[in-house]
Formats: C-alpha cells, structure tokens, sequence
C-alpha cells in the first residue's frame, strides 16, 4: 500500500521561521512519524509539541486536499 503527504511551501516556510531548536526536533518527529511510523512526541518539550501538531494538521490538511483534486481530476475524466 502506498502512503503519500504533501510537504506544501506553507509547511517548508513555516519550519524555516523556527529557531533552530525548535526546527530540528519538530522535523525529527514528522520524519520519525510519517516515514518511520513510530511515536513522534516522545522527547519533544510542551511547546515543541504544540508546532508538532500545528505543522502536522498542515500536513494533513495539505495531503487531504492533494488527494481530494486528484480524485476530482480522475472522476471529470472517466464518467461513472
């Protein structure tokens, strides 16, 4: 089965705006989580844990809407 995500330009420039701390474990957890599957807040601090879940409901929310254009792209093309 594959699994996709979107990593969208708001994700990028919202990691980049980071301090470095910060920017490296929360992309150390999505890694961990989205490729490696495993827990991503183990380790992270209360508020690195808060711009865990913000950058991941964008990730989502980016993914979702990623796959929702491709299914309306394919149904406008092939009729039911």
């Amino acid at each position: 089965m594959e699994t996709a995500f979107v990593i969208s330009s708001n994700v990028i420039n919202t990691i980049n705006s980071l301090p470095t701390e910060e920017r490296l474990a929360v992309t150390s957890a999505l890694a961990a989580e989205m490729i490696l599957g495993s827990a991503p807040t183990c380790g992270l601090t209360p508020m690195q844990e808060v711009l865990y879940a913000m950058i991941k409901g964008y990730v989502n929310r980016d993914t979702a809407r990623f796959h929702n254009s491709r299914n309306t792209t394919v149904a406008n093309v092939i009729p039911a």
